[in-house]
């Protein structure tokens, strides 16, 4: 399984961890969708709240939504659906699929895999997962290219986000120590999804998380 036996990861100092993930957190507050596709849930505000204060809310938000039983994926969330003729960052919302988050959408196969993999983390910790980001637009991924840390967000039109297969998660899993993070270490290949090895160390990132579209 992922993580048994890698490298050893850079450890950046605690206040550095809590800072770049502040960072990321608010770069990446829920948002309404902007021209026609959906951009992940990132927000454009005139005014920038503390980082502290955005991951707080987040995650108190996410414990807030334990609700009954996990969401199924919709009806016409099709895994068949190719999104491979739209460039990076470039797929319509009608294209997606909704996840059980606010404001989060995946292209279909991972939308499907993922909803799975909600399910059995509901499973476990009494709640659903909780999300930041998911499908990225091209001008979102722009934004964030410009205005976070060297390192810290993909070349625009790289991003994986970009073409709907990663998530960006929280309410826990956004620290590597925590029960959250060690047990989708352990279980999340068995739904097609992984922490990349690249985000053990080479930006560390322990909140990003893919849809492994080799071993769905």
């Amino acid at each position: 399984m992922i993580g048994r036996h890698r490298k050893k990861k850079f450890e950046p100092a605690p206040v550095l961890s809590v800072v770049l993930a502040g960072v990321f957190a608010g770069a990446v507050a829920v948002a309404p969708l902007d021209g026609g596709s959906a951009d992940g849930g990132s927000a454009d505000s005139k005014e920038t709240p503390s980082t502290k204060a955005v991951a707080e809310r987040v995650d108190r938000s996410a414990a807030k939504r334990d609700e009954g039983p996990p969401r199924k994926a919709p009806d016409d969330c099709d895994p068949s659906k190719s999104t491979a003729r739209y460039a990076n960052g470039r797929i319509p919302v009608d294209q997606l699929c909704k996840l059980p988050q606010d404001g989060e959408y995946l292209r279909a196969d991972a939308a499907v895999a993922f909803y799975k993999l909600n399910a059995a983390y509901h499973d476990r910790f009494g709640k659903e997962m909780c999300v930041r980001s998911s499908y990225r637009g091209y001008n979102k991924q722009k934004q964030l290219y410009q205005s976070m840390p060297a390192g810290m967000a993909a070349r625009p039109g790289n991003s994986k986000h970009g073409i709907g297969i990663a998530v960006d998660l929280c309410d826990g899993v956004q620290r590597e120590s925590s029960p959250q993070f060690k047990w989708l270490e352990d279980n999340s290949r068995k739904y097609g999804w992984m922490h990349p090895r690249w985000a053990y160390s080479s930006p560390y990132e322990p909140w990003h998380w893919e849809f492994d579209v080799g071993q769905a």
